[in-house]
């Protein structure tokens, strides 16, 4: 019995090493499957975020999906040994190139993504005031004016002009005239509704569109507007200033001036009609003294379907 003691004790430190390779190669196996599963969740929940990319990012997730399969199959079908071994560090390794490389591209697209929402910011908006650009301002007010002939509800119109705005430049400085503009956006944006658009279409104009509002309406909004900043100085730099609106005020309502339009152009027309009217009205308060606001209650149908081209 006693030439067996040496192959018994080589018999069991050869299990007991198994068992080692055994369990390293498992542990192995298991970070790889792990690795791929959290690859592949965050390949779907990228998949939302992906818009146009989306299909690219589906097919993605299911094929890393299914490799989880090739990383979970050896612990079910294991054999011992030095290949099971580099097997599996193999799979380890293509695994953590694969998370990465998911994680890397979830992070680029989350970056491309925040850039262009501040591009599409900056297309749309003033950079000085942050409300809507000119061209927004227009694109806006043609969507109004298709709503409001939808839903038959007034649309009106403010045009606001700071009074005597070259003269603040001229005396406090570009900077101060800036902060202003500013101010007085912000005053105007906390009297206005959720729904209203407000825009600068020039220097020291502003364009502020009131949907499902009449003449009386907007008067009221257009005069509260003009009081608010009438009463309050602005602080500034260079010490209070005191600063005044003038406000023209023109209103559409659906169905009187052109009750059979096509839509695209007229709608685009309406929308340069509209314009036109407040700022005429505007320039009657400018000479009515400004600080003051003036509606124009209405253009004769015949005079606005020759503009919007509905009149033949």
């Amino acid at each position: 019995m006693t030439p067996g003691f040496p192959l018994l004790s080589a018999q069991r430190e050869l299990s007991q090493n198994n068992r080692q390779m055994q369990t390293l190669v498992a542990v192995t196996l298991a970070a790889s499957a792990l690795l791929q599963v959290i690859a592949a969740v965050l390949a779907l929940r990228a998949i939302p975020d992906s818009r146009a990319h989306r299909y690219p990012w589906i097919a993605l997730s299911l094929a890393l999906i299914l490799m989880v399969e090739r990383r979970v199959e050896p612990l079910l079908d294991f054999h011992s040994g030095m290949a099971d071994l580099l097997d599996a560090l193999y799979a380890l390794l293509v695994s953590v190139v694969i998370a990465l490389s998911v994680m890397g591209l979830v992070r680029l697209m989350h970056e491309l993504h925040v850039k262009e929402e501040h591009l599409t910011r900056l297309a749309i908006t003033d950079p000085l005031t942050g409300v809507a650009n000119r061209r927004h301002l227009l694109a806006g007010l043609e969507l109004e004016v298709r709503r409001a002939d939808r839903s038959r509800r007034p649309l009106s119109v403010l045009m606001i002009d700071l009074d005597h705005f070259k003269a603040i430049n001229d005396r406090c400085g570009h900077a101060v005239g800036d902060a202003v503009l500013i101010a007085v956006v912000t005053r105007c944006l906390a009297r206005l509704r959720a729904i209203d658009l407000c825009g600068r279409i020039g220097g020291e104009e502003f364009v502020v569109a009131l949907p499902e509002t009449d003449e009386d309406g907007a008067a009221t909004t257009a005069e509260r507007l003009r009081a608010d900043l009438a009463d309050t100085a602005i602080d500034t730099a260079s010490g209070p200033l005191d600063v005044t609106v003038s406000i023209g005020i023109a209103t559409y309502h659906p169905g009187t001036a052109r009750p059979d339009h096509p839509e695209g152009d007229s709608v685009a027309g309406m929308a340069q009609v509209l314009l036109q009217r407040a700022d005429d009205a505007l320039y009657r308060a400018k000479a009515n003294g400004r600080n003051c606001v003036r509606a124009d209650r209405g253009t004769p149908p015949a005079i606005l379907a020759a503009a919007t081209g509905t009149g033949r």
